[in-house]
């Protein structure tokens, strides 16, 4: 890879875009070229608060972008990295490939969301297939192709999950209630909270009322962190749903959240946490190639989990893992 155009042709069909675009945001290689051209990646875990494991296999990417070079435990620059990635060159491209990777992500999430056609619900691919040629929000694309995603795994969660004596049931970041609406389904009599960022609300109140047993639906839109203004504290749940939501938080919040739901579940409640077993898993999604970067070290970890559960009475239990999605379910009861 000798050229400029060759560079772009393989960061773009190969998919690396967002992590070179992230580095370079961050500053990785104006970091190497003010050390001299190359570091310890002890050094640069350091410098920008990033896990070893998902680092090494970003490495592995631009070693084969040719935009690094690794001998040993030290990393360097290549000339195509020294000439096109490094601020103070004045072959500089980074800002080219940062908007380029903003527009890579809009053009993905439409992708993403017309692929749900592969699973047997309809509905959600008509709607996005009558609105692609408009203005989708972000956060309606990400929340239909999240959903997608999580009925693919659901009924392996809720097999783990027991929901015959539900009478209240709390899902946190419900997405399109994928999971609650199999729970209804099993359960018709039990009522069934789902809490959503107001972006999503109105898109999961909309396919709520396409549920058989929708009356037993109550959809509140507001942030996790707001929820003490929408759910009494005296309320309680037999069953609250966390589902790929604390891998999105900082570690403190995190465990604000976990907090708040064992508080909140009823004697005997169950806590089911579902998330990514490690973070050679987070890889293999692309969306969590983001919070590598932006949350660094500071996402919570397993043992955190169910530190922080056991420390509110429930103890957790890891009760499944998936061999091919890399999804984990924690699951616990409330200590009566």
């Amino acid at each position: 890879m000798n050229n400029l155009r060759e560079l772009l042709n393989n960061i773009w069909v190969v998919s690396p875009l967002k992590i070179v675009a992230m580095s370079i945001e961050h500053g990785l290689w104006d970091y190497i070229a003010e050390q001299g051209g190359k570091v310890y990646i002890s050094d640069v875990l350091t410098a920008f608060s990033w896990k070893e494991r998902p680092f090494a296999c970003i490495t592995g990417v631009f070693v084969d972008l040719g935009l690094a070079v690794q001998r040993g435990q030290i990393l360097g620059l290549t000339p195509i990295s020294r000439k096109w990635l490094v601020k103070t060159s004045t072959d500089y491209i980074g800002d080219f490939i940062i908007r380029a990777n903003t527009l890579a992500k809009a053009y993905d999430g439409h992708l993403e969301t017309l692929m749900a056609e592969d699973v047997p619900d309809k509905t959600m691919c008509t709607q996005t297939k009558n609105a692609f040629g408009g203005d989708i929000s972000m956060a309606e694309t990400f929340a239909k192709s999240m959903d997608a995603m999580t009925r693919e795994f659901a009924n392996e969660i809720l097999e783990r999950i027991k929901v015959e004596n539900i009478k209240k049931c709390l899902d946190v970041g419900a997405g399109l209630g994928a999971m609650t609406n199999i729970i209804s389904e099993r359960q018709p009599s039990a009522e069934i909270t789902v809490l959503e960022l107001p972006g999503v609300a109105q898109l999961l109140q909309n396919k709520v009322n396409s549920f058989t047993f929708n009356k037993q639906f109550k959809v509140i839109g507001t942030d996790w962190r707001d929820i003490r203004n929408h759910i009494d504290s005296n309320e309680k749940f037999d069953l609250i749903i966390l589902s790929q939501i604390l891998h999105e938080e900082k570690r403190e919040d995190a465990k604000r959240l976990i907090e708040i739901c064992a508080n909140l579940l009823s004697p005997n409640g169950q806590l089911a946490i579902i998330g990514f077993l490690d973070d050679t898993s987070f890889l293999t999604h692309l969306f969590t190639l983001n919070l590598l970067m932006e949350l660094g070290s500071d996402n919570i970890t397993e043992p955190e989990i169910s530190s922080v559960a056991q420390h509110c009475g429930v103890f957790l239990q890891t009760v499944y893992i998936s061999s091919t999605s890399g999804r984990m379910l924690w699951l616990g009861r409330k200590c009566e």
